[in-house]
This record gives structure tokens, sequence and C-alpha cells, in this order.
């Protein structure tokens, strides 16, 4: 069965299961087909065009499990990972999972076609309200920036190198805190001294490191 036309430039699926296409992702791209992860075959995938895939989430499964599974399928898709209520520890995960853009699933059309553009042009979209986050007030000094850029892993204990690598794939405190056998508060303790050491203001900037390294 075709999904869609072969001579589209992009292919666009909304792959959930349990909405169909959102009104404003049909509105932007009304090529868009709804599909089930589930159901999913590659036979169903595009050979010849760019498959871009709005995976919507739901609570099931970790995000890694979600894009894991799409991957399986699909291992070529741009990916944009979509929550009904988008928050920093989701969007980590999706980063995490190689995922191109991360979305709220009511986004407005036009913010679901600049998506579109910016990963079809090979970029990572990141949302206005998380790349503030990520940059903070004001950027670290660029002395500081550098020093943690080029010697980031060296400046860390044994145990602040695990914690900042478990933050780069988006694991909670609590998750990392059952994973190393230690307690929550040993882990904001690692957290405190990792940022502190990079000159880092938030996890999301320290998990950007991590992954960039």
């Amino acid at each position: 069965m075709k999904l869609f036309d072969q001579n589209c430039l992009t292919a666009h699926f909304f792959c959930s299961e349990s909405m169909d296409v959102p009104i404003s992702l049909k509105k932007a791209f009304p090529s868009a087909r709804p599909v089930r992860l589930s159901e999913l075959s590659a036979s169903e995938l595009s050979r010849g065009s760019k498959t871009l895939v709005w995976l919507h989430l739901h609570d099931r499964q970790t995000i890694a499990q979600q894009v894991s599974a799409l991957k399986a399928v699909t291992p070529h898709a741009l990916i944009v990972v979509m929550s009904d209520i988008p928050n920093d520890l989701e969007a980590l995960a999706a980063f995490s999972m190689m995922a191109k853009a991360y979305s709220n699933t009511h986004a407005g059309a036009e913010v679901l076609l600049n998506i579109a553009s910016v990963i079809e042009q090979g970029g990572i979209w990141i949302g206005e309200s998380i790349m503030q986050k990520l940059l903070g007030n004001s950027a670290p000094e660029e002395l500081k920036l550098e020093k943690a850029l080029g010697q980031w892993a060296s400046l860390l204990t044994g145990r602040e190198l695990e914690v900042a690598k478990a933050i780069a794939i988006g694991l909670s405190n609590k998750e990392i805190a059952t994973k190393m056998s230690i307690t929550e508060r040993t882990v904001k303790a690692h957290v405190g001294a990792v940022l502190d050491k990079l000159h880092l203001k938030n996890r999301l900037q320290l998990a950007l490191l991590v992954k960039d390294s």
C-alpha cells in the first residue's frame, strides 16, 4: 500500500498509536499520512525520497524504546519527537536518541514548517524555550567554555564522568541513582559538582557537551 506520492521530495508520516494527524500538521503538510508504529513495515516507506516521521510519544514505553523501534523500521528517516506535554528531560532524551527535533504535538503550522525546513537542510531544531534554558542568561565566558570543551572529561572524577554520561542519554536523577546504586542526594551533589567544574549552567548544556565530544 502506498502511503504517499513517490514524486514528493519529502514523505511525511505522523506516527501515533492514539490520534489522527493533528490539524496543524495536516495544514502544513497536506500529504502527511497517519501510521501506527506497531503496523509499520519497511515496504511502506519511501525508497527514493526523504522520509520525515513525526513521532507522537505515548507513556507505555520510554522515548528510547519508541525511537529505537522506529529506527529499526526506517533507519534513515528524519525523526521529530512530538510530546503532548513537553519538558526538558524529554527533550534531553529525544536528542540523545539522535532525533532531529522535539516539539509540542499541538504546535502551529508555521512552527512545523520551520522545523521541517531546518532539519531537511541538515540542521537540528531546538525550540526557543529549550534554547533559552540551554544558553541561560548569558553564555559561559569564552575562556571557560574553551576549557570545558577541550578538557572537560579530565576535570571530572570517575563518578562525575559516569553521571555526566547518564545525563547525556536523558536519565533522571532517580534513574541515575538506581543505575549507580547511590542516593538521589548523592546524584544531585555530583551534578552540581560537574556543572561547577565545567562552568555550565544546566543539564542541557552538559548533555550537548558530552554528545559533541
